[in-house]
């Protein structure tokens, strides 16, 4: 058995297999494993939910259902717009002491404004799972653009796993944004590291309004239309409405719709790291602007530091106010963190379906023909 104690860092592809073939996750299959992160699967036990619910310390999510469902349901129908279901994930775990995880939206959920967010026994915290956890996984799933036919056995959300707080440090993102050039413009110049790319333990990237003619795409709620979430070839006008450029760089979003846009600047994870998407500060606008925030080692880097980097995609939901978008805007910033070893395998590997690896603009998720 590894002693875990003595890994340090957030867990490649290869130290998460050695987690299922220790018998620490259950239920989990080889081919769900990404560079840095494991797919989750929806099983067929559902529940429609008269809101959200957080379990208090000690409540089971079974306990908690019986308190807060309206019905038992399926995935035979289309999840309703606006719906709150609870889903009970194919995989379960049981933690060493010394390894924690957290989750996330997968992209193709996160483009089409699927929330998911993770629930397990007696944490009072969505998406977090404390060290030594052992028990049921829970998805709470809510449709937020228009409802969404799912399967069982699909995967909307990932884990990622680690053994210590391993992000970097300010001035480690210093030293690594110059280092390994982990910003480039589209022509692939690097941008050095200042305060206007490293700000509070993070890497900051800005939303691009002009350098493409269409520059991002919206969606207002409807129940009109369901999308099934298995199909791959949908008209992008059937779910969104295209975003010209602005003449003035400027565009105002309004409160209640989803949008998908782009960031100026493009993204680069050396081998032995991984980043994740954080809002940049609540303090610049009421406004989230991500729903899929992993990146895995590779992303827009390659196998050798070939690619010279890819941009970020925004899935950007407002809240109370309109907002105005201006071009150059800083948006989101990157936290990057350490690997306990380089991964098996990198983002845009053949034996990995990586469906955004080479993606440019404001890209939608993989059920639209593009």
């Amino acid at each position: 058995m590894t002693n875990w104690i003595d890994v340090r860092g957030a867990l490649p592809l290869q130290y998460i297999r050695t987690l299922m073939a220790e018998g620490h996750i259950h239920g989990a299959k080889t081919e769900h494993l990404q560079p840095s992160s494991l797919d989750l699967s929806l099983s067929g036990e559902v529940y429609r939910m008269r809101g959200t619910f957080l379990p208090r310390r000690g409540e089971t999510i079974r306990e908690l259902i019986k308190d807060g469902m309206l019905y038992r349901c399926d995935l035979q129908h289309p999840l309703e717009l606006f719906g709150i279901y609870l889903v009970r994930l194919n995989e379960m775990l049981s933690l060493p002491d010394a390894v924690h995880a957290y989750t996330n939206n997968k992209s193709s959920s996160g483009r089409i404004n699927l929330q998911t967010r993770l629930l397990i026994d007696g944490v009072s915290r969505f998406d977090m799972v404390p060290s030594g956890y052992k028990g049921e996984l829970w998805l709470e799933v809510i449709p937020k653009s228009f409802p969404v036919k799912l399967d069982a056995g699909e995967r909307v959300n990932q884990m990622r796993f680690a053994t210590c707080d391993a992000r970097l440090s300010d001035a480690d993102h210093f030293r690594l944004v110059d280092q390994s050039q982990l910003l480039c413009d589209l022509a692939g110049n690097a941008y050095r590291a200042d305060r206007a790319t490293v700000d509070k333990d993070g890497v900051v990237m800005s939303v691009d309004l002009s350098s493409e003619d269409i520059i991002g795409y919206s969606s207002s709620p409807t129940a009109c239309r369901v999308l099934d979430f298995a199909k791959r070839d949908y008209d992008p006008a059937e779910f969104f409405e295209p975003i010209m450029r602005p003449k003035n760089g400027q565009f105002m979003m309004r409160r209640g719709d989803f949008y998908i846009f782009a960031t100026k600047e493009c993204l680069r994870v050396p081998d032995g790291y991984a980043a994740e998407m954080a809002a940049y500060d609540p303090s610049k606008g009421e406004f989230r602007s991500h729903y899929a925030g992993f990146f895995d080692p590779g992303f827009g880097y390659g196998a050798e530091g070939a690619i010279r980097g890819t941009p970020g995609v925004l899935e950007i939901f407002t809240h109370d106010i309109d907002f105005v978008l201006r071009d150059g805007q800083p948006i989101c910033k990157m936290i990057y963190e350490r690997l306990a070893a380089p991964a098996e395998l990198l983002y845009g590997d053949a034996k990995l379906a990586s469906n955004y690896y080479r993606q440019r603009g404001p890209r939608l998720s993989k059920h639209f023909k593009m």
